[in-house]
């Protein structure tokens, strides 16, 4: 892609950066689209959070930016304005520049309903299992699936504070989804962990279930399929991976920067 002194600039923020798939899936997007915009990963500390915020605020050519991993509450605490989404779940991965004032958007959980949307398995009224559930991107899941109307809910969560603050979440906002402590067959399974990053990790849920399941989710993101999914894809489930979530991502993010 061609980058000129015109060229508006979305970076994605982190620390560690060099683990992000996104920069080539939106820069793709952007070109395919005939929009004069470039993604760049950009390596931001802890320390150095605020004086970022500082710099997309004057910055006459930054757009937005995405955020991951550390930075989603830092980012919440630093909007002028976000979404009712955003406001529930405390944490911001979007953010779009408006005159110098900072508007975020929370959209993991977007985009894996996006990714399920595709394969044709209805969310309302439907049953999810979701394990780490009061996590990051589980949270923000829980959230989506609520408002797109699931019926019923298994949020599997070892952190006793993040599994208060995903039930907390539940039962203030979406007070008509029921919350189970067992899972069912015919679930829709989310493994919203890191469990599968590595070879040697233990399975998110026994193969009984994957095998009995509706649909098998994983936002983990990896150069091959991960364990989780081939054993569904082995027990004619149908899946979505991380990649598949990320390319829900695009849309999502996209959409909200242009308002």
């Amino acid at each position: 892609m061609a980058i000129t002194g015109t060229t508006q600039i979305f970076p994605i923020i982190g620390s560690p950066v060099s683990g992000v798939f996104s920069p080539p899936a939106f820069n793709f997007l952007f070109q395919d689209r005939g929009l004069d915009i470039a993604m760049v990963p950009m390596e931001i500390p802890a320390s150095a959070i605020s004086m970022f915020w500082d710099l997309l605020r004057s910055s006459g050519n930054m757009i937005g930016c995405s955020v991951t991993y550390p930075h989603k509450q830092a980012a919440f605490a630093a909007m002028d304005d976000c979404t009712p989404r955003a406001a529930r779940l405390g944490a911001v991965n979007t953010v779009r520049c408006e005159n110098e004032l900072l508007i975020g958007d929370a959209t993991d959980g977007l985009a894996m309903c996006a990714a399920i949307d595709a394969t044709g398995i209805p969310i309302k009224g439907g049953v999810a299992h979701i394990l780490g559930a009061g996590g990051g991107s589980g949270i923000a899941i829980v959230d989506a699936l609520c408002e797109r109307g699931i019926d019923e809910l298994i949020l599997d969560e070892t952190d006793p504070a993040r599994a208060a603050a995903v039930q907390n979440l539940v039962a203030q906002f979406w007070p008509n989804v029921r919350v189970s402590g067992v899972s069912k067959p015919s679930a829709i399974l989310i493994n919203a962990t890191t469990l599968g990053k590595s070879c040697a990790d233990a399975l998110p849920f026994c193969e009984k279930d994957i095998k009995s399941a509706a649909l098998v989710c994983d936002v983990v993101t990896c150069k091959t399929p991960t364990q989780l999914c081939e054993i569904a894809k082995s027990g004619e489930v149908p899946t979505v991976s991380g990649h598949q979530m990320g390319q829900g991502q695009l849309d999502v993010q996209l959409d909200f920067l242009s308002g």
